[in-house]
């Protein structure tokens, strides 16, 4: 089976807040994958020592994708809408990507290894597989 992370998992990683051991614990057992919306968000906030580690994660890693983008775009257009009717029309383009990694998991039968708790909600509505870690700043026993 495949599993991949969300970029709430990466970017405590590369920070150093966590060892890497704990989530390639999360993902043992698994075909550990990558989504190109993950890659995409870790060069847009990597800073020119970190962006070599996020190109090296890039080559390193498989992508995992939904077999149709258009398909899933469209479906993530109708459920956020759903899932979180409180959130304002920028809030709810946030949580785009957050979508579309949730309907890849679903598409593709992989986990989701992601830190923010609002997967909780798209992981019911969606029905997808998802192993949430406790947030970074949850985790200070594992801090190095």
């Amino acid at each position: 089976m495949i599993a991949f992370f969300d970029t709430s998992v990466y970017v405590p990683l590369f920070r150093g807040l966590v060892h890497k051991e704990e989530p390639l614990g999360a993902a043992e057992g698994y075909v550990l994958r990558l989504s190109p919306i993950v890659a995409s968000e870790l060069l847009r906030a990597a800073n020119p020592e970190s962006r070599r580690r996020v190109e090296d994660l890039i080559a390193s890693l498989l992508p995992i994708e939904p077999p149709s983008w258009r398909r899933s775009w469209l479906e993530a257009g109708r459920v956020l809408p759903k899932v979180f009717p409180d959130h304002d029309e920028v809030g709810i383009s946030r949580l785009q990507n957050d979508c579309l990694l949730a309907l890849t998991a679903r598409h593709n039968g992989a986990i989701l290894i992601a830190a923010d708790r609002h997967f909780e909600k798209l992981a019911r509505a969606l029905r997808f597989q998802l192993k949430l870690l406790p947030a970074a700043g949850a985790r200070q026993g594992s801090k190095r």
